[in-house]
């Protein structure tokens, strides 16, 4: 009976090919964009869970109460962990982690490799495996390194690398390092990256930073024992923070913070591993996170896709089967059940979203590659090798089959013999269903096109609105891994002065925007001020910054490479200013723990920081303590390209074998709206296919409807009709759909990208006119679609339509 029932529905989508066809397109269009959605989401999901215990494995995080709000960091101080570790029984194994760069000397070859400073129980807390060596203390000694896989054979070749003596460029000069182990590389779902590892304690100035309490500069990991919670733990944690942040919990108490709903002013807490790569919200994220909020929209959109087909699907399959009336009659006269009746309905449905399946996995293989570049997803194929990822598809191709297929079967089923053998069965009984429909598609549509809208006109905010500095003719060059960054600067600065293109040079210790080695990060610091707290963002630079950015000095003077005195001055802007409270800056004494600051100079207020944020307090310094980690040079407007080339030629000569990754200051700042673009494109891809589906299920629809009423367009045709009243006639219930669905999805537009907009300290408006826009668009496209149906069935010759049975 159910080979019966598959050769029938064979038969019938072969008859009914234009039907199918939609039906068939529509569904592989679906199912290949959710599968690659769900790729996408299942993958960024799946960071750090590679890790044997990662449920038991936490990253630690402050949620410090301000005046106005609260402030998340995941900086932690030097001190912190080995004193958790030792008052709580509780924490198995406690790492500090903290990334910097270095330069690899071996023999005769030196390469440039990212350094981890950590503690002895890293390769113990996470499950990163050696593959040679020590592998079960790699990390013992003080003076013991680990190499990565690919590291390792960069430096080595193929000789055994155990034992071997290298050296590792510090701030402190050139020190030895014997190689312990080797580590395997590090999986791409992996929010923990490393070159080299070596122990925390061989930072410089380590014994001073174990007495620091107030310098909060990396991140701590911990891995509880396996019958501590979360929960439990965080409640033993307020009584630590009280004992060691006592002065600090006072001197918010005293600047007028109010304590929480708790009592607490500052909270330790945890954060499961499995979330560090989703969550935006604590510090800055890591350098590769993506809100998961993002995801929740990559899941929607596909998910949206998916009705919308599915909504095509039950719209034909309802208006098809009452084109079949006769049959059903015929065998519900011959004995035919109702579970046979659906059953032979829902054996084409199944057999339409087989095809479709199938043809969609093999379309999201082949797509895959060119999707990922589109969309900058950075996930292997390897994704498709987990049961769970197939169990979700074949788990959503189940309920799309029953729920698409199994409505328009029972609705089938239920028909009276009776009704159908009188001829009371027609399209007419679906009318509201179908409009339903048909009206949430056009919805979904307009929702996209809203929204794509709105996205693309912030992005474009940001991009244009002015910054306050110059970033068209500044290249920014990293340099950290050059030896001597300051060396290398300078080295630079001299030999550019003999390019008439270069205006200027100087040097930061901070980026500005996001640079090509993904580095973005400011540094705060606080300070007491006449009794009361000063925070600011603190930029360590050389002499010409201001110059260099086109800053523009409000009051005062810039730092002066002729007066020595400079060295012990700062530069603030009009926001850190304002917080000083004087009524004249200048001369003002910013007493710190390493000595006396003196304000010589007051900028004008520049974003210095992305437009999620508002201007914050800014203190700019030349300071030995701030490293210079990027030069800044400032070329001439003409032949911008020119220029690049010959800041590239002057790095190669100053740090030889480096990779050049020099950028213009515009491309960082755009760089940091990367997750803005992505939204964007998303949105875009979506609106299409949504619209695309939408146009094939209208465009199948009126061609079935017209089918339909074919003897009434002749009747009225007979009488006097024109052309005019018979595309009305068809076109004006598709239209009503449109104006309903722009109505309601306008407003569920504007409070979504309102709430997404929220995380910008600088938003463009949301005017009516982008709804107004985006309703003409879809009422535009139904028109286009239904339009070449309706004039068809108006120019057609009446006699034949009479004749019609």
């Amino acid at each position: 009976m159910i080979r019966n029932y598959f050769k029938i529905a064979w038969r019938n989508l072969w008859k009914h090919k234009t039907d199918s066809l939609i039906n068939l397109a529509g569904l592989c269009i679906a199912f290949t964009s959710a599968i690659l959605l769900l790729l996408s989401v299942s993958y960024e999901f799946s960071y750090d869970r590679f890790h044997t215990h990662h449920k038991d494995i936490y990253h630690l995080y402050f949620d410090v109460r301000k005046i106005k709000s609260s402030e998340l960091s995941n900086a932690m101080p030097a001190p912190l962990m080995p004193e958790l570790k030792k008052s709580y029984p509780d924490i198995r194994y406690g790492v500090r982690d903290f990334n910097t760069g270095t330069v690899i000397r071996y023999k005769n070859k030196e390469i440039s490799q990212s350094l981890k400073l950590t503690d002895a129980d890293f390769f113990r807390l996470f499950s990163f495996p050696i593959i040679r060596g020590n592998d079960q203390d790699p990390l013992a000694g003080t003076g013991d390194v680990v190499l990565r896989k690919g590291t390792a054979l960069a430096v080595f070749g193929e000789d055994d690398p155990i034992g071997k003596t290298i050296e590792l460029n510090t701030s402190e000069g050139w020190k030895p390092f014997v190689v312990s182990a080797v580590a395997d590389d590090f999986p791409d779902n992996s929010s923990i990256t490393y070159d080299v590892v070596a122990r925390f304690e061989t930072m410089s100035h380590y014994t001073e930073l174990q007495g620091m309490w107030n310098n909060h500069f990396h991140d701590v990991y911990i891995r509880l024992n396996e019958k501590d919670s979360k929960t439990t733990f965080e409640a033993k944690l307020p009584a630590f923070v009280h004992t060691h942040f006592k002065e600090d919990i006072e001197r918010a108490k005293r600047d007028g913070v109010k304590a929480a709903a708790d009592g607490s002013v500052i909270k330790l807490l945890l954060q499961p591993l499995a979330e560090v790569h989703t969550d935006t919200d604590i510090g800055s994220g890591q350098a590769n996170s993506i809100n998961r909020n993002y995801l929740y929209l990559l899941a929607a959109v596909g998910i949206f896709i998916v009705v919308i087909a599915c909504i095509n699907f039950i719209n034909l399959s309802i208006g098809r089967s009452f084109t079949r009336t006769k049959e059903i009659g015929l065998r519900k006269t011959m004995g035919a059940l109702r579970p046979q009746v659906a059953g032979q309905f829902w054996s084409e449905a199944f057999l339409v979203c087989s095809i479709s399946f199938i043809v969609s996995c093999i379309a999201a293989a082949i797509l895959l590659p060119h999707y990922k570049q589109l969309f900058n997803f950075n996930f292997s194929s390897g994704i498709l090798k987990q049961p769970l990822v197939w169990a979700y598809m074949l788990g959503g191709f189940l309920l799309v089959t029953l729920v698409a297929g199994g409505y328009p079967a029972w609705r089938m089923a239920r028909l009276s013999v009776v009704e159908i053998l009188k001829g009371k069965v027609g399209l007419k009984q679906s009318n509201g269903l179908r409009n339903s429909l048909m009206s949430f598609q056009f919805m979904v549509a307009v929702l996209l096109i809203s929204c794509t809208l709105i996205a693309w006109k912030q992005l474009n905010f940001l991009r244009e609105k002015p910054l306050g500095y110059n970033t068209g003719q500044v290249i920014s060059v990293p340099l950290r891994g050059s030896g001597d960054p300051t060396r290398t600067m300078i080295l630079m600065k001299n030999r550019l002065a003999s390019y008439p293109s270069v205006l200027s040079v100087s040097g930061t210790y901070d980026n500005l925007g996001t640079g090509t080695d993904g580095s973005n990060r400011t540094s705060v610091m606080g300070f007491d001020y006449k009794n009361r707290e000063i925070r600011s963002n603190w930029i360590g630079v050389s002499f010409d910054y201001v110059s260099t950015l086109g800053l523009e000095i409000v009051k005062g003077r810039d730092f002066n490479p002729s007066m020595p005195a400079d060295s012990s001055s700062v530069l603030i802007n009009e926001e850190m200013a304002e917080l000083l409270g004087d009524k004249e800056v200048i001369g003002a004494r910013l007493p710190l723990d390493r000595g006396t600051l003196t304000v010589i100079g007051v900028v004008k207020n520049y974003n210095f920081k992305s437009l999620h944020q508002e201007i914050a307090p800014l203190t700019l310094v030349i300071d030995n303590d701030f490293n210079v980690n990027y030069a800044l040079v400032k070329v001439k407007p003409e032949n911008l390209a020119g220029s690049m080339a010959a800041v590239k030629k002057v790095w190669e000569a100053a740090a030889p074998g480096l990779e050049f990754r020099g950028s213009f200051l515009d491309e960082n700042v755009n760089r940091q709206y990367a997750r803005e673009e992505k939204i964007v494109k998303i949105f875009v891809t979506g609106a299409g296919i949504a619209i695309l589906l939408s146009c094939m299920g209208l465009l199948a629809m009126s061609v079935l409807i017209v089918a339909q009423r074919t003897k009434e367009i002749g009747v009225r045709k007979v009488l006097g009709a024109g052309l005019g009243s018979i595309v009305t006639l068809i076109g004006k219930e598709f239209v009503i759909l449109v104006l309903v669905a722009v109505l309601i999805a306008s407003p569920v537009a504007w409070w979504a990208m309102s709430r997404w907009m929220q995380s910008f300290a600088y938003r463009a408006d949301i005017g009516w006119e982008i709804f107004a826009l985006s309703g003409l668009l879809s009422l535009l496209i139904t028109l286009a679609t239904i339009s070449w149906q309706a004039v068809k069935a108006a120019l057609s010759n009446p006699v034949k339509a009479l004749r019609t049975e």
